[in-house]
């Protein structure tokens, strides 16, 4: 994988990883956030994801994430009557390639649960779990 590719790929997972965490009972307002993610795909923010200081990383995440949509690894969805991408949604291929790569820096049970939390991830998991290669610690 492309060293921009797996930069933009880690950014999501981290998304994934930290919705899987979250304990959805703890939240009684529904965040748009929160929403995206059940319902849409991953929100794109790559103001966020580069620092709001780091112009030249979010235009490369921007250029990445069309390249990726390109190449068929990243859906893109885009707001009502607008070109913008409102969020992602990753394919398994390239999530399983990335939490790989990742190793134990990614938790693979917040991750999974955080697919599981979703409407358009849980079909993921499986495809992602037959691809996976152990971690290092022997963790599918």
């Amino acid at each position: 994988m492309k060293k921009n590719h797996f930069e933009l790929a880690r950014c999501l997972v981290a998304e994934i990883e930290v919705f899987g965490e979250l304990g959805m009972a703890k939240f009684p307002i529904r965040t748009k956030w929160l929403i995206g993610m059940e319902y849409h795909g991953v929100p794109f923010e790559p103001t966020y994801w580069a620092t709001r200081k780091d112009t030249r990383k979010k235009m490369r995440l921007v250029r990445t994430t069309k390249k990726l949509v390109e190449l068929r690894h990243l859906q893109r969805l885009t707001l009502h009557r607008k070109d913008r991408t409102s969020h992602v949604v990753p394919t398994a291929d390239l999530l399983a390639e990335t939490i790989t790569q990742l190793d134990v820096e990614a938790s693979r049970t917040h991750i999974f649960a955080g697919l599981f939390k979703t409407q358009w991830g849980r079909d993921l998991i499986a495809p992602i779990r037959e691809q996976l290669k152990p971690n290092s610690h022997g963790q599918v």
